[in-house]
């Protein structure tokens, strides 16, 4: 729950609006339109990446 919903939350900040979703919160959903445009899609799933990775560096590194 809280993993999906930071990164959520970082991917709000970087203007992509996602949600979550599954009994707990645990799932991260994106919910693109069929229309949408190819690079426009991959524009989000960059911007998802980010706030993926923005989320879980400080867990790498502490883990190291």
């Amino acid at each position: 729950g809280t993993l999906a919903g930071r990164i959520c939350a970082a991917a709000f900040e970087r203007g992509l609006i996602i949600e979550t979703s599954g009994a707990h919160d645990e799932v991260v959903k994106v919910l693109a339109p069929l229309t949408i445009e190819t690079a426009q899609f991959r524009a989000g799933l960059d911007t998802l990446d980010e706030a993926i990775a923005n989320i879980l560096a400080p867990m790498a590194q502490a883990a190291e």
